[in-house]
């Protein structure tokens, strides 16, 4: 969830992304580094392939102009740092480092250049357990408590894919470990539940019915009970998952909803549709 501001910070806010996103890592410098490198000493072949996309990338997401004037004609705020994911960067300082290594003629050399270039990589950025080494409890990777909601909500649906309403670390952590369980809310509109206001015109719009189960459930919003559990009935959202100590929790059984499981920290609810939506994915063996 971005912090930052290209209306507060304007031109430093290129830098403010590279120190937040990238951690202070000093990798964008190797990129520069590689590219004067292939200036001096690369072949016409390496020149002719990354030096214009080299070129392009300066002038471009390097610029501290950029945003500025990218934030005139787009929202630039929470995409902007993607750029630096996407960049050739990453393909072009192993592939410098590795062609230095190369031209050495001597093994000694080679071992010696490949040993100064390793450390220059482990120096440049933050070391893998900086903040201690931490063993996954799973082979997912994921909290098992996040596994036990999961199986919950699967032990009480009818379908083999359902629609649930999770907090937003479960949302965006269900999404790769539950294929099958659908989310109501995507990572946008979780952003602006929590950086603004809902209009009346935007809680009685038909067509985005999660509006008002985040006005109610992540702003506190006076929501009538019969909106939200339209909004479910809606959207197809057969569970809902918060936290025990939830403030609204006494509104989701006022709603109609019931609790069918909990956790350690979370309470699973389940809503009865009335007409439930059963969800196939597409059969694409008649295409290939």
């Amino acid at each position: 969830m971005t912090v930052l501001n290209v209306a507060e910070q304007g031109i430093r806010y290129l830098r403010a992304c590279l120190d937040l996103y990238s951690e202070n890592c000093a990798f964008p410098a190797l990129y520069f580094a590689a590219l004067i490198f292939l200036c001096a000493k690369g072949s016409e072949r390496d020149k002719r392939i990354f030096l214009p996309g080299g070129v392009v990338l300066l002038l471009t997401v390097y610029n501290p102009l950029s945003p500025v004037i990218l934030m005139h004609f787009f929202d630039v705020n929470s995409e902007y740092y993607r750029f630096f994911w996407i960049t050739p960067a990453i393909v072009l300082v192993p592939y410098v480092a590795t062609n230095i290594i190369t031209q050495q003629k001597d093994v000694k050399q080679k071992i010696a250049i490949g040993a100064l270039i390793a450390v220059l990589f482990v120096f440049s950025g933050n070391f893998l357990y900086a903040n201690g080494y931490q063993k996954a409890e799973n082979i997912y990777k994921m909290p098992p408590e996040l596994m036990e909601v999961s199986s919950i909500i699967h032990e009480n649906s009818d379908t083999e894919y359902t629609k649930a309403f999770l907090e937003y670390d479960y949302n965006m952590q269900m999404r790769q470990y539950d294929p099958k369980i659908l989310l109501t809310i995507d990572r946008e509109d979780y952003l602006y539940a929590t950086s603004a206001d809902y209009t009346q015109e935007m809680l009685h719009d038909p067509e985005h019915p999660q509006y008002r189960m985040l006005a109610a459930l992540i702003k506190f919003d006076p929501v009538d009970p019969a909106d939200f559990t339209d909004a479910l009935e809606t959207s197809n959202t057969e569970f809902v998952v918060v936290n025990k100590t939830h403030r609204m929790i006494p509104y989701l059984k006022q709603a109609g909803l019931y609790q069918v499981g909990e956790t350690k920290e979370r309470a699973v609810f389940k809503y009865d549709l009335k007409d439930p939506y059963v969800f196939e994915l597409v059969d694409y063996t008649a295409v290939y």
